[in-house]
């Protein structure tokens, strides 16, 4: 059950203070929404990758962390407090439930792809869409695989275009330089010749997948998108943010090919790793930025705004101080460790509501694929009846 405000800012913080901090109280069932032909929809799925504490965001106790969600982006939406993954909490397998619906049980580095078809392969098989429609951007280097299966029925012809944007300016910028003569970072043709060959040749070990039909993306795409990077690498105002570039190169594809679906991988939070809570809560309010940014991003375009579907999520969460190893790790598989939430905003969405009804991170494919008009049989997940309408 919903409920749902129409009110002014102040109103729904309110809400959301009496409401957020534990338990949602239902209201009403659902706001009005227009209708959007389903060929004219887009998706966009963010991860606030690394994996994230309820405590450390969308409790109210986390809100501080997470300021543009909590006070813009939640009153424009749909919040789903409740959520929960339900596989190995490795970041590869909890992603792989993310595109799949399915709890996944394949190598955690990367080195495997899904077994069960992605809602990429599903998309472009049933609509018959070229490579460029459907894109996995990530910062995590070992998501090299995310884009497709190992399904018989799908696999290679059929998958997203991935580009792991950090590893593929660390690689090409290695490749220029490593040379007994090389040119050094400050050629920048030398620069933009490494960064094209890894688009043409080399890019499984660069940080960009494609597969042989997507290399029909054409030379101008490879160009505008290696520009980019070295835009990004020359301009000392950009921070060095491995998400900032990722952020970076998802508006490049946006504003290029606007394709119907795409999932951005935030990782700057898995820095947790390393012990340090202040890095980690950085890397969660730099995430909620980069969020916001994206959503304003969304509305400055012709091509996206009115007709997109925002799912903001976490792949899993982080072990709780009491049971687990606390936010450096999700080893534990205690309830801090899967306990998730979400957020969903635009096209379709009610504003201003929430559920309590529990749901799980496989619901996210479905419900993807039933706002694209997509069968998606093999699945563990169902379609949320509040956004698959």
């Amino acid at each position: 059950m919903l409920f749902h405000t129409g009110a002014n800012r102040r109103d729904v913080l309110r809400m959301l203070a009496a409401c957020m901090a534990d338990w949602w109280l239902p209201r009403r069932v659902f706001a009005q929404r227009r209708e959007i032909p389903r060929a004219d929809r887009k998706v966009i799925v963010v991860t606030f990758g690394g994996g994230v504490r309820y405590e450390d965001t969308l409790a109210r106790e986390g809100w501080v962390n997470i300021p543009h969600l909590a006070t813009e982006l939640v009153p424009q939406g749909l919040v789903y407090p409740v959520a929960r993954y339900e596989g190995l909490t490795g970041h590869f397998n909890s992603t792989g439930a993310l595109v799949t619906g399915s709890r996944q049980n394949v190598d955690a580095y990367g080195s495997e792809a899904p077994v069960t078809p992605t809602i990429f392969e599903l998309l472009r098989k049933e609509h018959g869409l070229p490579p460029e429609e459907a894109w996995v951007i990530a910062t995590n280097k070992s998501f090299g695989l995310m884009g497709g299966s190992k399904h018989r029925a799908f696999g290679d012809p059929y998958s997203a275009n991935v580009i792991l944007p950090k590893q593929l300016l660390i690689e090409s910028i290695k490749s220029a330089v490593s040379t007994e003569a090389g040119p050094g970072v400050e050629d920048r043709q030398a620069l933009a010749e490494q960064m094209m060959l890894a688009l043409d040749e080399g890019y499984e070990g660069f940080g960009w997948r494609v597969f042989e039909s997507g290399r029909a993306l054409g030379k101008d795409l490879k160009t505008t998108l290696a520009k980019s990077l070295l835009d990004y690498f020359n301009d000392p105002t950009v921070p060095t943010s491995g998400d900032e570039l990722t952020f970076f190169m998802t508006k490049e594809i946006m504003n290029r090919l606007a394709p119907s679906l795409l999932v951005v991988n935030f990782w700057d939070i898995d820095i947790a790793h390393y012990g340090a809570y202040s890095l980690y809560l950085e890397a969660i309010r730099r995430t909620d930025r980069l969020v916001h940014e994206l959503w304003q991003h969304v509305q400055s375009l012709p091509r996206y705004r009115d007709r997109t579907t925002l799912l903001v999520v976490p792949e899993l969460g982080r072990d709780s101080d009491v049971a687990g190893n606390g936010f450096a790790n999700h080893r534990s598989g205690d309830d801090s460790c899967r306990r998730v939430w979400m957020v969903a905003l635009g096209a379709g969405v009610p504003k201003g509501a929430g559920t309590e009804r529990p749901i799980k991170t496989s619901d996210v494919p479905p419900t993807v694929a039933k706002i694209l008009g997509v069968k998606m049989p093999e699945c563990e997940g169902q379609p949320l009846p509040e956004l698959a309408f």
